[in-house]
């Protein structure tokens, strides 16, 4: 008759050791692979939503010192071309860090000019904000600033910030049609 084994003894024989069969590893590699290619996509995502938000705040933060700056120069936002300077220098005074004009996920701008963003200065009286007091804006919606490329964060959007200080992704070509809208009531008007 044949004996059963104790509770807590080994069913190998003695000497051998316990070992995972070729399919049992590769199987287990291949799980490992899946785990980490899955984990390496979110962490790119949540890299880029990161750099998405931190170039949100720049923007928010640029828009209040054009805000601050107006407050200053009775109402006027910056004229970079009478000022004979660009508009971050006119803004130096209102901003803490020159890196503010740096957006994290700008690779190519900044490095060459210093700066990742733009703003509403059209050359058009219709359309500009240089030298033009805020009073006179009727739209506070109107895009004040923004980034210089679309598509830095997502395919087809730009970050912007508005004249009443919001911020936010927007579609690029909504971004730049606004560019394009009067700002004044009588500038309204005339098209």
């Amino acid at each position: 008759m044949r004996r059963a084994p104790r509770r807590g003894r080994s069913l190998l024989a003695a000497g051998s050791t316990p070992a995972f069969s070729l399919l049992e590893l590769l199987v287990v590699i291949g799980i490992i692979a899946l785990l980490t290619a899955l984990l390496l996509g979110v962490l790119s995502r949540a890299r880029g939503a990161a750099k998405s938000v931190q170039c949100i705040s720049n923007l928010r933060q640029i828009g209040h010192a054009m805000l601050d700056y107006s407050s200053a120069n009775n109402t006027k936002l910056p004229d970079p071309h009478a000022a004979g300077v660009s508009w971050e220098q006119c803004l130096s005074l209102y901003v803490s860090d020159d890196q503010l004009f740096r957006c994290p996920a700008d690779d190519e701008l900044y490095p060459v000019v210093g700066s990742s963003y733009d703003w509403r200065d059209t050359g058009d009286p219709v359309t500009t904000l240089a030298g033009q007091s805020i009073e006179s804006v009727i739209r506070s919606d109107a895009v004040l600033a923004f980034e210089s490329l679309p598509g830095w964060h997502d395919k087809g959007t730009m970050n912007a910030v508005m004249l009443d200080g919001s911020a936010r992704q927007m579609d690029k070509v909504e971004c730049l049609n606004d560019l394009q809208r009067p700002l004044r009531a009588s500038d309204l008007r005339q098209k």
